[in-house]
């Protein structure tokens, strides 16, 4: 697995088919495999967060969520040809769970919409074990959450509190939670849910689900911008560093 660095940040060349691969390894071996997205937002922000570098830098797969993460990968000579969509890999590890009974615990999103992911997940993956769910709007301290997590001692961790709590949640707690396989999921529990439609498969297929996310949610509407801004800087930090 090769790593390569976006304005300092690892993203490693990773396809869905490596990533599955590796969570028997993982399991079998009980050690802890960190799946990090790494997205254009990440990216531009992360050096406000030094806990969430740290994540990133101590994770096993830090995956190429962005359709511009592969295009400035390209730009600059990298090897990066496939994005990896949280989304789509949380339904693959779900199906691996699935196939292989595996256990999970769910953290995250508002309570209505959890409740419906847990629900949509018992539909269609009969053979999980969903030993445990907490919502994001809880208000048990870190340790109550830990202490109820390795209780159930899952064997798929996903955390949906969007970037960055999720990531400086796991950066605080990683180390202490009795987990084999973790992902931090963003939206993830909302489109599982039913509570928000995915975009259609063209602008999937055109890498264009970030604007149609983008112009369906007003919150979001700041994202259009945010991606000519993104491969404006790295480019700009690659060319910098060359010269050096």
């Amino acid at each position: 697995m090769k790593t390569e660095r976006i304005m300092g940040i690892p993203v490693d060349n990773l396809t869905y088919a490596n990533i599955i691969s590796d969570v028997s390894h993982y399991i079998e071996n009980n050690r802890k495999m960190t799946i990090i997205s790494v997205n254009p937002q990440i990216v531009l922000d992360a050096n406000e967060y030094p806990d969430v570098i740290s994540l990133l830098e101590e994770s096993s797969h830090r995956i190429p969520d962005g359709i511009g993460i592969v295009f400035v990968s390209k730009l600059t000579g990298g090897s990066i040809k496939e994005r990896v969509a949280g989304f789509d890999l949380m339904l693959k590890l779900l199906a691996y769970a699935d196939n292989n009974e595996n256990s999970i615990f769910l953290y995250g999103a508002k309570p209505d919409v959890l409740e419906d992911a847990k629900r949509q997940v018992g539909l269609k993956y009969s053979n999980i074990k969903i030993v445990g769910a907490i919502d994001g709007y809880t208000t048990l301290s870190d340790e109550e959450v830990v202490s109820i997590i390795n209780q159930k001692k899952p064997d798929f961790l996903f955390v949906a509190l969007g970037f960055p709590k999720q990531e400086q949640w796991l950066a605080r707690n990683i180390n202490r939670l009795d987990v084999k396989i973790f992902q931090d999921v963003g939206g993830s529990f909302d489109v599982l849910s039913g509570h928000v439609k995915r975009a259609p498969k063209i602008f999937i297929d055109l890498h264009l689900e970030w604007l149609y996310r983008s112009l369906s949610d007003p919150l979001r509407i700041g994202r259009i911008i945010q991606v000519p801004i993104f491969l404006f800087k790295s480019l700009r930090y690659n060319w910098r560093a060359s010269d050096k």
